[in-house]
């Protein structure tokens, strides 16, 4: 769910996106600064909206997963049932498979960046 969110809005900003991080560029603007102040106020709505929608999925899928396939540390455990567990008793492993999940994530989305946003 977040990655249709955020791939809706950089389809929906399409060219004239492209168009003001060519511009910002060609005012000397670093790729770096590009994204923080182009690119990413573009897409930050829809990533709340993603945001939200993928937490609501997994909160659904939570009891599915653990009633169906268990918790078998090893063997069927998934990273948000150790999450889970880990905040019981370890918050700063929970926080550590937290941002693994994250950085995950965000490397799917700028890997498939190009994609959704074709470069002319």
């Amino acid at each position: 769910f977040y990655v249709i969110a955020v791939e809706g809005a950089l389809q929906s900003a399409g060219q004239h996106l492209e168009d003001l991080e060519d511009l910002a560029g060609t005012l000397g603007a670093t790729p770096w600064n590009v994204l923080r102040r182009i690119t990413y106020p573009q897409v930050l709505p829809a990533m709340g909206a993603g945001l939200a929608l993928a937490w609501a999925r997994a909160l659904g899928e939570f009891g599915a997963t653990i009633t169906f396939a268990g918790n078998l540390p090893g063997r069927t455990q998934t990273l948000p049932l150790a999450t889970f567990l880990a905040l019981e008793t370890n918050p700063e492993e929970a926080l550590a498979l937290s941002l693994i999940l994250l950085v995950a994530s965000l490397g799917v989305l700028v890997g498939l960046r190009d994609r959704w946003m074709p470069t002319s």
